[in-house]
């Protein structure tokens, strides 16, 4: 049956309870490698250097990786030899406490043996999918002195830390996730890139010299820009493009002939396409509309 608006659900309607919180530093020894786990799990890494294989895709990690487990996810932990990752982690789970004899089991180590019934409750939400399995943060970024709050605070005795560090973690994820839905920067050697495709959406920049511009090789580039915004390069670009349409149409009386030469287009045709295709509306609809013209 097909889902519908109703039954999908938000980030607002968690119920966060969350089963474990602690800081821990892998070394490589054999269990720390290959897992399942049962909840939700994000892990902040402090120090250290190495890389994460998740569901059969590499993300290389390190300070200021931030990373996204799903339940049932297969992964592992892998440092460079000198380099032992530090972290903090939290498991937890999102749409109610789950019951007694669940909220005891985190991992598995026997990827081929884990029973459907063991993983936490599971419900349909964008805006969980739209957070990335990794992504980086700053030191002086909310999102990494939350977190590190959160796992101090549930290693306390106060009789309402559970209650309080659930009700931190939501808001961290609210937070994360309006983060990451504005395209807001979380690694210094994206930032120039970004707010350049935000101010000049239209002007084309080679991907090589995006790539000199970050002192990184393609592949790097391309992974550090899609954990960081969700979204690769171009479609980034093209989001960008759209909103500066978007604005230009709300503040300007320019034709959307000539808001499509603007921003660089050979026919206001595929412009407009375009357009519809991000907002659902065709541009000049879009402008009637906002202006209450319709």
């Amino acid at each position: 049956m097909e889902k519908t608006a109703e039954s999908f659900r938000k980030l607002t309607d968690t119920s966060v309870f969350i089963r474990a919180a602690h800081a821990y530093t892998y070394r490589g020894r054999p269990e720390e490698e290959t897992r399942v786990g049962f909840a939700y799990a994000l892990h902040l890494f402090l120090h250290g250097e190495g890389e994460m294989v998740i569901g059969g895709r590499t993300y290389p990690v390190g300070k200021g990786s931030l990373v996204f487990i799903r339940p049932g996810e297969v992964h592992a932990f892998h440092y460079k030899p000198g380099h032992p990752l530090e972290a903090y982690n939290i498991y937890f789970d999102l749409w109610g406490r789950p019951e007694p004899e669940k909220s005891l089991y985190h991992l598995a180590f026997r990827t081929d043996r884990v029973h459907p019934s063991l993983l936490t409750r599971i419900e349909p939400c964008p805006d969980l999918e739209r957070l990335p399995t990794h992504f980086s943060v700053q030191p002086s970024s909310p999102l990494n002195e939350w977190f590190i709050q959160i796992c101090r605070i549930h290693e306390g005795s106060d009789e309402y830390a559970e209650r309080l560090t659930a009700n931190l973690l939501q808001s961290w994820l609210l937070y994360a996730h309006g983060q990451l839905s504005s395209g807001a920067p979380t690694d210094k050697r994206l930032k120039p890139i970004l707010e350049r495709m935000e101010k000049d959406p239209e002007r084309y920049v080679p991907y090589d010299e995006l790539c000199q511009a970050c002192g990184l090789e393609k592949t790097q580039f391309y992974m550090l820009f899609r954990s960081v915004t969700g979204m690769s390069p171009k479609a980034y670009q093209l989001k960008m493009k759209m909103r500066k349409a978007a604005a230009l149409l709300l503040e300007s009386d320019e034709s959307v002939t000539g808001i499509s030469e603007m921003l660089g287009y050979e026919t206001v045709h595929y412009f407009s396409k375009q357009f519809a295709d991000s907002y659902g509306i065709p541009p000049s609809r879009y402008r009637s509309q906002s202006r209450g013209l319709l």
